[in-house]
């Protein structure tokens, strides 16, 4: 429920116009503007801060072709530098291309 609540969140981020961040995501910075968007939530603020933070590990220990890497980095971006966005990304876009055979 929580990441859905924070998937929901993140993309009104970007209906409001979010700043769009480097490759090196501010996680702290993000979680800040995902926690205001609702109000200024400490609980909200801190699963974000401990789900992006998982996201990165993960991304971290991934293989990620650069024509991937890139486009992600681009989506998660937009809506703020969010790796939970991008994560959910890089997997859709490995299954794709799994899919078709590339």
């Amino acid at each position: 429920m929580r990441k859905f609540l924070i998937l929901i969140v993140s993309l009104s981020v970007l209906a409001i116009g979010a700043t769009v961040f480097a490759a090196d995501f501010n996680i702290r910075g993000y979680c800040r503007q995902i926690s205001d968007v609702v109000g200024g939530s400490y609980q909200i603020e801190e699963a974000c801060i401990q789900m992006e933070n998982e996201s990165k590990r993960n991304l971290s220990g991934m293989y990620i072709p650069s024509r991937i890497k890139n486009y992600c980095t681009e989506v998660a971006s937009v809506v703020g530098g969010s790796y939970q966005i991008m994560e959910a990304c890089v997997q859709m876009e490995l299954d794709s291309k799994s899919r078709i055979g590339n």
